[in-house]
């Protein structure tokens, strides 16, 4: 059976992976001379089932009006980009409801610990290294913060296995001694020590690699153009920019652009991009960083190490498909490092600081779009928003299900949660 996954980004890739392990003959189309160089390229590293609560929590709905009128705030909206958000605004809106919140976090929650659990067979199967701490993750929140009310939406993520530690200012002393400078900051942190983190990008190369080693092609710099229907119910080939490709079946993975091609199909996806941007700094040999991801609630700001690096996020922006990357953007996450980690600033050549921009695919629930269609030989692997990293390895494993056994083969996910 021959099937065209478009996308060789850590989705794409990693869904190649594992149809090629199921004995499939797998071509991937992408855009890019190599694989994972858009927004898998630079993101924030984090693989964290804590943090599966979708954008739009009752809580932060509350502020949100501020949040995006203020200059300094770390979520923003361009004007040019609200008209086509107008649509995917009210059911943003409409899913911040409590109920329907709390069931896409669970959606979220359950699809990140199974990928998080696929991830780890796959890393033990094939030897990866794509400089992963498996340490946790630690949370900071300042006095005046909302750490009650998150406590409380733990709890809830408790039930769904999500493990974590409350600790005080000293227990987060004991656990990253390099905040002790900003330590009155923090009033405590909650730690959750089953989460991971690592270089995407470096992943969806060696997961490339590996899966091209099994047999999968990769035909790059390649552009899908359009996906041609042969019938009512089955698609008959994709048009791209070296010709046409047909095969059995189909997996769209292109992120943010799926919407492009699958409207064509009249399948309409509701997925807008929102820019994220990032910096990774150079250690040059310092080692007075963090030893796992930490993040201060108060700023929306993290610091991720990665081997001999750290990246830094946290900023979000509503910009449609811009991908400029705004300098003044890039600055303020660096400034932000520096106010969670003071000692950073004397290592840090701004020459040498990679200053980098992404989309991620949102979808105004939250949890990705993942199955099949209309079309019997087409399934859709998109819309996962910040969590793609996260989710790659466990949605990986539901459209091979879905190809390979017509249905899923896991209990740990319903199907109707990913469904469009």
């Amino acid at each position: 059976m021959k099937v065209v996954v478009m996308g060789a980004g850590v989705i794409g890739s990693t869904t190649a992976y594992m149809l090629t392990k199921a004995g499939l003959d797998v071509i991937v189309i992408d855009r890019r001379d190599r694989p994972g160089m858009e927004t898998s390229f630079a993101n924030g590293g984090l693989m964290n089932p804590s943090d599966s609560s979708p954008w739009n929590s009752p809580g932060t709905m509350k502020n949100l009006g501020n949040m995006l009128f203020d200059a300094n705030s770390p979520l923003k909206i361009k004007p040019r980009a609200v008209p086509s958000m107008i649509g995917w605004s009210l059911k943003f809106f409409a899913n911040s409801r409590t109920r329907v919140h709390k069931a896409n976090m669970i959606a979220n929650i359950r699809l990140a610990r199974l990928s998080l659990e696929t991830l780890r067979a796959i890393r033990a199967e094939e030897g990866l290294t794509y400089d992963q701490t498996v340490r946790g993750t630690m949370r900071m929140f300042p006095p005046q913060g909302r750490m009650s009310e998150f406590l409380q939406m733990c709890r809830e993520m408790e039930e769904w296995g999500v493990v974590l530690e409350k600790l005080d200012k000293a227990q987060i002393l004991e656990k990253e001694p390099c905040v002790a400078p900003v330590i009155d900051r923090y009033a405590g942190a909650v730690l959750f020590p089953d989460d991971e983190s690592g270089d995407a990008h470096k992943f969806t190369k060696e997961i490339a690699r590996v899966a091209q080693a099994c047999g999968a092609k990769f035909l790059m710099d390649t552009e899908v153009l359009d996906i041609k229907r042969g019938s009512a119910t089955k698609i008959s080939h994709i048009h791209t920019t070296k010709g046409e490709i047909q095969a059995d079946a189909f997996v769209l993975s292109l992120g943010s652009y799926s919407p492009n091609l699958s409207s064509r199909l009249g399948i309409h996806l509701p997925i807008i991009p929102v820019k994220g941007y990032s910096i990774t700094v150079p250690l040059n040999g310092w080692q007075g960083g963090p030893t796992r991801p930490i993040m201060d609630d108060g700023l929306h700001a993290m610091i991720t190490p990665m081997g001999d690096r750290l990246r830094l996020g946290g900023r979000a922006e509503f910009a449609g498909y811009d991908t400029t990357v705004d300098i003044k953007e890039g600055m303020r996450v660096l400034d932000d490092g520096f106010r969670m980690l003071p000692e950073l600033k004397a290592h840090v050549n701004a020459d040498s600081v990679l200053n980098w921009s992404g989309l991620r695919p949102m979808t105004p629930g939250g949890p990705p779009v993942i199955g099949p269609t209309r079309y019997s030989n087409l399934f859709l692997n998109t819309g996962h928003g910040p969590l793609g990293w996260t989710m790659a390895c466990g949605s990986a494993r539901i459209i091979t299900d879905y190809i390979t056994e017509g249905h899923l083969t896991s209990e740990a996910v319903a199907p109707e949660d990913y469904a469009l």
